[in-house]
């Protein structure tokens, strides 16, 4: 970045792009505290997480599906922009509702289809705004530099987000992510980008396509395997941070957990540097499969510690692990949208994003399901541990068969 002078519209589109990751971090910790809080004992804290996460992630799978026709006849980024209208809209009146209301679970769960509709069809465009605002050399490049700016806003929003929680109600911080996101949706409606747009191909079916896809590309096939077990296995971890901190005995729960999120979002600030350091020595399919394996690692790490009593240094190493969990994973996720974006060829990237998405939300569900449970009957260290084991197991697998498909990589 030396010696570059930035175009004011990507700073913009980093700016206000960071608002909204702040105050996803902000609505995550609410709803989620929100949650924990209204199921009233250990017992029920993961499970009622895991339902209110995986009712918003079955809706998302479902407008992912539409996000290529939504795209095609609106245009990209003016279904984006008014997809982050929609996500200030409900956010703000779900949390208002929530914050004058004894019915959290009821209003979560009645709001979480609402949530999930909207955010399936930005986690399918977000890349796309990103790759035309940023104006970067690939999709995984204009991911990972936008992690970083991210990173900074993540922080932020999760440590002041936590204690605003912890301090008022977490109403607050559904109300925040809903008005923070209301910049975000301003500015892509009315500022012109510096770099092209995507103009989707559309099929009549995009989730057929995906389908059709998914049956006749081995490598596509091998990339959906992974984004699942890393969606099931990884993922949860981060979601579910406030049931892991509660069935953990740590108290304050959203300050806490906050602060550990903060961690992670330190991590992204690495993002850029791995990617930069990974793309050259490896093909895209084994650099995710390293970092999710690192994710995996960082995840066993955590696990161990939570074990022993560290008192008051305990919330102190489970921050310091985040930074590592945050960069591998973020990593990840930076190294398989350009994978999926290059998968099924010119001029079907949008429809290739769609594929990891809509993989990823149904999965995920499937995910969120699976630790809320566990967290609940067994134990959070105990989860943490099969599911690092399990995507460790996964990655290996699927690494030694990449590597026979294409030595050398």
């Amino acid at each position: 970045m030396r010696g570059v002078t930035l175009d004011p519209r990507t700073v913009g589109f980093l700016a206000a792009g960071g608002l909204a990751v702040a105050g996803t971090m902000a609505g995550q910790l609410g709803a989620t505290s929100a949650t924990t809080q209204a199921a009233g004992t250990t017992q029920a804290a993961g499970t009622a997480t895991a339902i209110f996460l995986t009712l918003m992630l079955l809706t998302a799978a479902v407008a992912s599906a539409a996000s290529n026709r939504l795209a095609a006849r609106w245009g990209t980024l003016k279904t984006f922009g008014w997809a982050q209208g929609g996500v200030a809209a409900s956010w703000t009146i779900a949390g208002v509702i929530e914050a004058v209301t004894d019915s959290s679970l009821l209003v979560l769960f009645l709001a979480a289809p609402a949530f999930g509709v909207f955010s399936g069809v930005t986690a399918v465009l977000t890349p796309f705004a990103c790759r035309s605002h940023v104006n970067a050399g690939s999709m995984t490049d204009a991911v990972a530099k936008r992690s970083a700016v991210s990173g900074i806003a993540a922080i932020l929003g999760s440590v002041i987000g936590g204690y605003v929680i912890h301090v008022t109600a977490p109403g607050v911080g559904i109300v925040a992510n809903g008005l923070l996101t209301i910049p975000l949706a301003v500015f892509i409606l009315f500022v012109r980008p510096g770099g092209a747009v995507t103009a989707p191909r559309v099929p009549t079916h995009a989730a057929r396509a995906v389908v059709a896809a998914l049956r006749s590309d081995r490598d596509l096939r091998r990339l959906a395997v992974l984004v699942a077990a890393f969606m099931i296995f990884v993922v949860p971890m981060v979601g579910m941070l406030v049931p892991i901190l509660n069935d953990l005995d740590h108290s304050p729960l959203p300050s806490g957990a906050g602060l550990m999120l903060g961690g992670i979002g330190a991590g992204r600030l690495l993002v850029p540097g791995i990617v930069r350091w990974l793309r050259p020595r490896y093909r895209e399919f084994t650099a995710a499969v390293r970092a999710v394996v690192a994710t995996a690692a960082f995840m066993i790490l955590f696990a161990i510690s939570a074990v022993p009593s560290f008192s008051d240094a305990d919330l102190v190493v489970w921050t310091v692990i985040g930074i590592g969990i945050g960069a591998s994973r973020f990593t990840t996720r930076a190294i398989m949208t350009g994978a999926a974006s290059s998968s099924m060829g010119p001029g079907r990237d949008l429809l290739g994003v769609t594929a990891l998405v809509l993989v990823g939300a149904v999965t995920s569900a499937v995910g969120y399901l699976i630790w809320g449970l566990m967290i609940d009957l067994v134990s959070a260290p105990v989860t943490i541990l099969v599911a690092a084991a399990a995507m460790i197991g996964v990655g290996v697998i699927l690494g030694r068969a990449a590597r026979r498909a294409s030595p050398g990589t």
